[in-house]
């Protein structure tokens, strides 16, 4: 059987690895309304349908059971269990999907960027404009 949660693990460890640290120390100190925020947000999304997609199909699993008798009751259950984990599949794809794309867009910067406590960088300084010339007096004819 394949692994349940592996959309959120493979997610997990990319935003660990572009940020060198843990996705617990990372939310721990993630400020509202950064880009870093919203990351982690749709991380613990894409958690949230993993965990719905195991819960549907472990559902679907117990109504379709080999050993357990399917009484014309249950039909409209396992129905209803089948569209649940198709809709929980969706989701979890979609949530993938748009986290990847934005992990995809993002590269890992050097270390002294990501702590505040370093040293700070010297500014890069722009390079002095070209001295421009004065127009130059209308003449008169």
């Amino acid at each position: 059987m394949p692994d349940p949660y592996a959309a959120s693990r493979t997610a997990g460890e990319r935003i660990e690895a572009l940020y060198g640290r843990p996705v617990a120390e990372l939310a721990a100190d993630a400020v509202p309304g950064s880009m870093r925020h919203a990351l982690l947000n749709s991380f613990d999304a894409l958690q949230h349908a993993d965990r719905a997609v195991a819960f549907h199909a472990e559902q679907l699993h117990r109504l379709t059971h080999p050993d357990r008798t399917i009484a014309s009751v249950d039909v409209g259950h396992i129905g209803d269990a089948t569209r649940r984990l198709a809709h929980a599949v969706t989701v979890r794809d979609s949530h993938a999907q748009v986290l990847g794309d934005v992990l995809n867009s993002l590269a890992r910067v050097p270390d002294v960027a990501l702590h505040a406590s370093a040293a700070p960088q010297t500014p890069a300084v722009a390079p002095a404009p070209h001295p421009v010339a004065p127009p130059e007096p209308a003449r008169s004819r």
